[in-house]
Parts: C-alpha cells; structure tokens; sequence
C-alpha cells in the first residue's frame, strides 16, 4: 500500500487517541511552517515507502496544537517541529526532531519496530 493511502491526519487528541489504539506500531511527524520541515519529510517518505506497515500520522502543528500537546503529555516528549516519533505497542521508541531527522536517523527509527509478515 502506498505511504499516501496509509497517512492519517490528526486534528484532535481524540485522533491522535484512536489512531495509537488502532496502529500501536506507527509513526508520528509534527509538521511545522519553517523549510526544515519539507527536506526532513523526504527522509521519513523515502523510507515509509518500503514499509508498507507502518501507518503513519501527520499533526499540522499550527492549525492542530491540542493534537501536538496530547501527543507531548502522552509521550513526555517536548513538542518540536518538525519531530518524528515512532510507536513500537503504543508506546514511543524513538524520535527526533528538526535538523537530527535524517536518513540515517529515520532508518535507525524504523528498525525499532517489527516487520509485518503480510500473507
């Protein structure tokens, strides 16, 4: 499935809730306004795209800061953007934000969680 038809955005707390429960083995990428946030979303793309089972939520930090800030109390993480959190059984594993979001940094993320055995 391609990464576009797995991306959730999350406008509300309740959204941020629901998708964790539903996909405890996801990513999360805070989007900001500042050009940091196009150059780093390409790593996470590059990578989300050959793995096709990790749903991924997308929170527009401006437009949606109740959705950044639940997922900031849930976590304990300080918000930034852009940040990238991976969910390993609903729980964060790893993230990282602004400029440390990089290839080798979305790559060491991801091995964080399994892969799906599609039958």
């Amino acid at each position: 499935m391609a990464l576009k038809d797995r991306v959730t955005y999350l406008k509300t707390p309740e959204e941020v809730d629901t998708f964790l429960a539903q996909n405890p083995n996801s990513a999360l990428f805070k989007v900001g306004m500042c050009h940091k946030t196009q150059e780093t979303f390409t790593h996470v793309q590059a990578h989300l795209e050959r793995r096709d089972d990790v749903p991924l939520g997308i929170i527009r930090v401006i437009e949606w800061r109740p959705a950044s800030n639940h997922v900031a109390a849930l976590t304990g993480i300080e918000h930034q953007s852009p940040q990238l959190i991976v969910f390993r059984d609903g729980k964060a594993v790893f993230d990282r934000d602004n400029w440390d979001i990089t290839d080798a940094a979305v790559a060491e993320g991801l091995a964080a969680l399994p892969v799906a055995v599609r039958s």
